[in-house]
């Protein structure tokens, strides 16, 4: 072999070995390079914070606030009404010759509202004047007669029998003139009550009757409702009957409007169909609310029982027709959870006042009590957020 040829196969032979060593120190390298990375990993887990294996879960509570007594708001129907209503009638049955006011026409206290005939009558009373002018006249007579009977009976020229029949005949005339004028009078009454008035002002709620009507005695010619005075007529229960006092103003309202209303008077009596108390209240504020109107009577009064308000959201249904709801109790793992029966007595507006054995100190979880569990350890959020 030549010197060139051994030169050239050297040459070859470096270049293979470098290509060698060059793919074994990337190697080395890339090995380096992947542990440093885990190494690093490690590093900086290590430096965060783990979890804790069953962390407590964050809830809202509430401290509760005990009272003796709650106050119940309670509602009650009943319907606006006139102080008087009347249905005005004739106490003679006869002819109806007029009818003064209509529906809607507004009448004062004596006016005439209708007129029956009473021509009849009229002529019933003239008959009896000219029968009593002749009663006068025989009484006028037997009056004289009796004085001549008694002066001749002084004298002795007249008979006992003959003054005594005289004198009771003048009696007699004078009874039958007293009966008379009686008829008379009777009369007058009957034709003063052919005008049908009214015995208070008011409004006509409603007529019956038109002109040329023959009519019986009490059938009605017109509904007369008294005017500014008003009534309402409220069926309470028995327990709130004993919180309302005569003379004291309450609350009424209709539809969107409120005004006040003063007792009256309770009836002692016990309605049979609804088991309720007949309250009446006189409103002076309500000229606008038609009769017949519904209206709420609001009352409020005062129940003694110790207890406390929670949130709706904080009772769960339990068994037996109770509630139930879950307390926070510490304990040397931290706060944890204790369900507690309680007996609701009042509910309103999203709360309700409930009693049980529940303490001052008590925490109440007031939402989210359908993801917790008697016994879980818990958070309390109010500690966490800096509230408390």
């Amino acid at each position: 072999m030549s010197k060139t040829e051994s030169f050239t196969a050297g040459s070859g032979a470096l270049s293979g070995w470098q290509r060698g060593l060059f793919l074994t120190l990337a190697g080395l390298m890339f090995v380096v390079a992947m542990v440093g990375g885990i190494v690093a990993l490690h590093g900086r887990a290590s430096a965060e914070r783990q979890p804790e294996p069953n962390p407590p879960l964050v809830v809202d509570t509430r401290s509760i606030d005990l009272r003796d007594a709650y106050t119940v708001k309670e509602r009650f129907v009943g319907l606006l009404e006139p102080a008087r209503q009347t249905r005005l009638s004739f106490e003679r049955p006869g002819l109806v010759t007029e009818v003064v006011f209509d529906e809607g026409d507004l009448v004062s206290r004596g006016h005439v509202v209708a007129r029956q005939d009473a021509s009849k009558l009229r002529s019933e009373r003239r008959g009896l004047e000219a029968r009593l002018q002749e009663l006068k006249a025989q009484f006028d007579l037997a009056s004289v007669t009796l004085s001549r009977q008694s002066a001749l009976k002084k004298k002795g020229w007249q008979s006992e029998q003959k003054y005594d029949e005289a004198r009771f005949n003048a009696a007699r005339l004078s009874s039958a003139i007293r009966r008379l004028n009686a008829a008379i009078e009777t009369i007058d009454i009957d034709i003063g009550k052919s005008e049908l008035k009214a015995p208070y002002s008011g409004t006509v709620a409603s007529r019956s009757i038109d002109e040329g009507s023959v009519v019986r005695a009490g059938t009605a010619v017109v509904d007369l409702v008294e005017a500014g005075v008003r009534r309402v007529r409220v069926g309470v229960s028995v327990d709130a009957s004993h919180s309302i006092a005569a003379d004291q103003s309450y609350r009424l309202v209709s539809g969107e409007r409120s005004f006040d209303g003063r007792l009256i008077s309770t009836r002692p009596d016990l309605q049979t169909g609804t088991r309720t108390v007949i309250a009446l209240f006189e409103v002076n504020e309500a000229e606008d609310v038609p009769f017949g109107e519904i209206v709420e009577l609001v009352v409020e009064r005062p129940v003694s029982s110790r207890g406390a308000w929670l949130p709706i959201s904080s009772l769960s249904e339990g068994s037996k027709g109770l509630w139930t709801v879950l307390t926070v109790v510490r304990r040397e793992d931290g706060p944890s959870i204790v369900r507690e029966t309680v007996e609701v007595l009042h509910v309103e507006e999203g709360r309700a006042f409930v009693r049980g054995n529940l303490g001052k100190e008590t925490r109440v979880v007031i939402n989210g009590t359908n993801r917790i569990i008697p016994g879980q350890r818990v958070a309390l959020a109010a500690i966490l957020s800096g509230k408390e």
